[in-house]
């Protein structure tokens, strides 16, 4: 959520000794990391070491619902015991067609990816803030500061979401925005 990276190598070669189960959520870097948008394992060159992947296509996808990324045999699995799936509404085709799209485009657009990491550099240079993602994460403290901010930023054209409690611990609220 504060725009940092899991450390993914370390945690495949622990998944290599230990043998356990690598699930990764990758909401933001689905479409974004990777060569060709494949996320954070794509990124790292570790998709064949991550069990399952969940993400969302309301971020980068600029969709609605998320999808699990896995093996024929968690795919079962989750099928299978995952009640939230099963008792479900299935999504609905122009959703489904939505996400395809995207799909296709974040394979053939390479440039937007590009000028997603430009942006992070830019925003590096010229703030001195030594951020290595799109998403930056500003702590204001207060719940009320947090909104505070977020309204203003608003007012000046920039979507900023105060993020508050229970998600962040009281005073260390603070304000994310996504380049």
């Amino acid at each position: 959520m504060d725009g940092d990276f899991a450390p993914m190598t370390e945690l495949v070669k622990l998944r290599m000794k230990h043998g356990f189960l690598l699930v990764i959520d990758d909401a933001h870097g689905t479409f974004v990391c990777g060569k060709n948008g494949g996320g954070v394992a794509e990124e790292f060159n570790c998709e064949t070491d991550v069990d399952i992947c969940i993400g969302t296509l309301s971020k980068a996808a600029g969709c609605h619902g998320g999808f699990i990324a896995c093996s024929k045999r968690w795919k079962q699995l989750i099928q299978s015991r995952g009640r939230a799936f099963i008792f479900s509404t299935s999504t609905p085709v122009p959703v489904a067609a939505a996400a395809h799209a995207a799909v296709m485009v974040a394979k053939k657009e390479k440039w937007r990816r590009r000028a997603i990491w430009n942006r992070v550099l830019d925003f590096r240079a010229l703030t001195g803030i030594p951020i290595t993602s799109p998403i930056i994460s500003l702590i204001v403290g207060s719940e009320e500061k947090s909104l505070q901010a977020s309204r203003y930023l608003l007012r000046s054209g920039f979507h900023v979401s105060a993020i508050r409690p229970p998600t962040v611990p009281p005073n260390l609220c603070s304000s994310h925005s996504f380049m």
